[in-house]
């Protein structure tokens, strides 16, 4: 009669905790567990210059619009998580310069502010926005330096924001340190701010053109701000 109970007992205690676990289980899944686990999870990357894989983000190619010779540093929309990120964009929030009389940065360009950069290989009038599958990556034109466009102070560094580019020319940077602070942002991901900096001493010569990154440099993302100094000569 004792071993009956003991294993009834055994049985209700077996029912108990099982009763417990699928309560736990559905509570967790009614506040979104599964979507927390399948989420897509999006980070900005730049790969460095020596990565092997390194064959496209920076690359001296034509540009799809105009046809010109340019040098673009492109960056990642890298996403490690289980589901497609949609309409996801790096949208440009400041822009700052080193000035090196105040050692200090210098907020400019206000009117670039809010525009989103263009992916790339897109013709101008495609999506600024693109969805980004699972343990797969986009890549975006972040900025990019014109060959023969050598003004009295150096070739400019243009950033590549969706088109219309402002009539004002806005993102046509002198040459010099620049900061760009972008967000990455889409429907069903969290926003997150990176801080690049890019500096370019304005030269691109046709005896130099194989040399063009030691002139043209981009500093990975970073979710702080960059540091001052630094030398574009």
């Amino acid at each position: 009669m004792s071993e009956l109970l003991a294993d009834t007992s055994a049985t209700q205690w077996i029912i108990a905790v099982a009763s417990l676990g699928s309560a736990l289980i559905a509570l967790a899944l009614a506040f979104g567990l599964k979507e927390w686990l399948f989420r897509p999870r999006v980070r900005l990357l730049l790969r460095q210059r020596d990565d092997p894989d390194e064959i496209s983000d920076r690359v001296v190619t034509k540009r799809i619009d105009t046809g010109e010779n340019a040098a673009f540093v492109r960056v990642r929309l890298e996403n490690t998580g289980r589901s497609t990120a949609r309409n996801v964009g790096v949208r440009l929030l400041q822009v700052h310069r080193w000035n090196e009389t105040c050692e200090d940065w210098e907020r400019m360009r206000p009117e670039l502010d809010g525009r989103l950069l263009q992916p790339s290989n897109q013709l101008p009038n495609e999506p600024a926005t693109v969805d980004v599958f699972p343990y797969s990556d986009r890549i975006v034109d972040l900025a990019s330096v014109g060959y023969g466009k050598e003004a009295d102070n150096g070739s400019p560094i243009f950033v590549e924001i969706s088109h219309p580019w402002p009539p004002n020319e806005a993102n046509v940077l002198e040459p010099g340190r620049w900061q760009l602070e972008v967000l990455v942002c889409g429907d069903n991901i969290n926003a997150r701010r990176y801080y690049l900096g890019l500096s370019f001493d304005g030269r691109w010569h046709e005896t130099e053109s194989e040399h063009i990154w030691d002139h043209f440099v981009v500093e990975e993302p970073s979710a702080r701000r960059l540091p001052g100094g630094g030398s574009t000569s």
